[in-house]
């Protein structure tokens, strides 16, 4: 099995996950993160717990592609002060005894379990992360059972997020394959992630994702995420029959348009049925849109890809997501991102997140927010999506980003365009020699060519060219991207316009300079979501849905 040695990303999400490293990433003090699990001092069942290990990890995948000398130095930092918080029992707790497993604490446990992991994965093969790793799960089952407490139980919303923590012991098991972290998972699975009813068992009835626990969006992908990475490893058709039906409830029930989800209360974080909901006033339903639900739901489109490779539907969604929803969240230097995402109303404005520990509790916690902390994550999973050549034979390409990549047996290919922002785009495999090239076709792909000779593709979706390579030969994909108009599902009187895969809006400056993409439709100067409204201020505006 061939693996990818090097990318470069050179088009939008390249860009913007190089601002992200250079001006959040790096300004980040990993040690600070760790605090509150050497103090054990979150006694108002807070969630600071969650800052070390969310944002962490997002640093680190995020440094795989970028290879970035002070951010790893940041990094190892970081992962030293969350190990010298490990106590002698193996507990690494941001919450004090007698708080223990309630609140958010087992949540924030997840994300260091998480961070542990993926460092060892990623950057080190350190035995004592892993072993850190190890020894804070199996503490965490001993207190349960001591306590009596079976984990639907304890946290909050009904027990999906202290649930969720089964994507993590996946993990976990994947990396050492002990027979006691699968026996966790089990545990978990068996009792469905939730104290109401069995969210697994919901799904393959067909209940709503709205209607399965309390709704909450990104806890509840989470909780599938983990049935995903346990039915790979021990695969059963009924849990590929429930992630499946979880995926084309949430694609059909509650993404927008721009890729994102998530309404109801004042924050967007909640399904409820989101999607023929996207038209209507936010002060009526709610605020729209978490990025918190983007990043997830790309995890959740990444499990899909593994479970289905032969469906090119997450690959779809995912491109949705990242060169609408999630590139529109961030603030054009990186710094920041929004925790709502003003999408699918009249009008709205984009605002950088603020302190969520001090909003909600009065006391400042260096500027974190949830989103701001997953919006890099989300960002550092895009080149999951691109391509795959870990079939020897056949080399993948699910998108479409200008890149450069290079593969463990010699295998160079780029990619040269403006993807999905212009009309062309070429592939060449810089490597001569016999491969098959297999592309997705996206649904506004207009023609493909091989040195300028047509070629059509396959009726699922994909184009598999098989032939041995010359460094000359070039393949060329162009698209159309003249507007189009959709109508929301609901029916109600509303109509948005798509160029390709770019939802179009409009900007209350009218012609924004440096737009990826613009057009004039009706009489409204329209650019691309990711622009609109890029100046983060309330005096701008943008407007996605207009009136029929």
């Amino acid at each position: 099995m061939r693996n990818l040695q090097k990318l470069s990303l050179n088009g939008a999400l390249g860009k913007a996950l190089r601002l992200s490293c250079e001006n959040r990433l790096k300004k980040v003090d990993y040690t600070a993160l760790a605090e509150p699990f050497l103090l054990r001092n979150e006694k108002d069942n807070g969630w600071r717990c969650e800052f070390w290990g969310k944002v962490i990890r997002s640093a680190i995948l995020t440094n795989h592609w970028l290879q970035d000398a002070e951010l790893d130095e940041k990094i190892r930092a970081g992962i030293q002060a969350i190990l010298k918080s490990q106590t002698a029992d193996g507990c690494i707790t941001s919450y004090p005894e007698g708080r223990q497993c309630l609140g958010w604490d087992i949540w924030g446990r997840k994300y260091v379990l998480l961070g542990l992991l993926r460092y060892y994965r990623y950057v080190e093969a350190d035995p004592a992360v892993l072993e850190a790793a190890c020894r804070l799960t199996d503490q965490l089952f001993s207190q349960l059972k001591d306590l009596g407490w079976s984990i639907v139980q304890t946290g909050n919303h009904s027990g999906l997020p202290s649930c969720s923590i089964l994507t993590a012991i996946m993990e976990l098991y994947s990396v050492c394959r002990e027979q006691r972290f699968l026996d966790y998972a089990e545990q978990i699975i068996g009792l469905g992630c939730n104290w109401m009813h069995d969210i697994f068992e919901a799904a393959r009835y067909g209940v709503l994702p709205s209607e399965m626990g309390n709704g909450k969006a990104y806890e509840l992908t989470s909780c599938f995420e983990g049935l995903a990475d346990y039915h790979r490893m021990v695969p059963d058709a009924r849990h590929l029959d429930a992630c499946h039906r979880y995926f084309e409830g949430v694609r059909n029930r509650e993404i927008f348009i721009t890729g994102t989800g998530g309404i109801k209360d004042r924050c967007g974080e909640f399904w409820c049925s989101g999607a023929y909901h996207q038209t209507q006033s936010g002060r009526s339903v709610g605020m729209f849109g978490e990025t918190c639900i983007t990043a997830t739901w790309l995890h959740y489109c990444q499990r899909m890809a593994w479970l289905e490779p032969e469906n090119p539907v997450p690959f779809q969604e995912a491109e949705k997501s990242l060169y609408n929803a999630l590139l529109g969240a961030m603030t054009p230097d990186g710094s920041n991102w929004c925790h709502q995402n003003p999408t699918p109303l009249t009008c709205g404005d984009k605002r950088p997140s603020q302190d969520q520990i001090l909003r909600s509790f009065g006391t400042p916690f260096h500027g974190n927010d949830c989103c701001r902390a997953q919006g890099p994550e989300g960002l550092a999973c895009a080149p999951f999506f691109m391509l795959d050549g870990t079939d020897e034979s056949t080399l993948t390409l699910n998108m479409f980003e200008p890149l450069e990549a290079e593969f463990s047996d010699g295998t160079r290919l780029a990619i040269a365009g403006g993807y999905p922002f212009t009309e062309e785009t070429t592939v060449r495999l810089v490597t001569p020699g016999p491969q098959t090239l297999r592309l997705r076709v996206p649904d506004f792909c207009r023609s493909i060519c091989v040195n300028g000779k047509p070629v059509a593709p396959s009726a699922n979706g994909y184009l598999e060219i098989n032939r041995a390579w010359m460094e000359a030969d070039v393949v060329s994909l162009h698209f159309d991207l003249s507007p189009i108009e959709v109508t929301p599902p609901d029916g109600s009187p509303f109509t948005a316009v798509k160029c390709g895969a770019i939802v179009m809006a409009e900007d209350s400056r009218g012609n924004v300079p440096g737009a990826n993409l613009a057009v004039e439709w009706k009489g409204r100067h329209l650019v691309d979501y990711a622009t609109a409204g890029n100046a983060f201020s309330p005096d701008n505006t943008l407007r996605v849905w207009f009136p029929n």
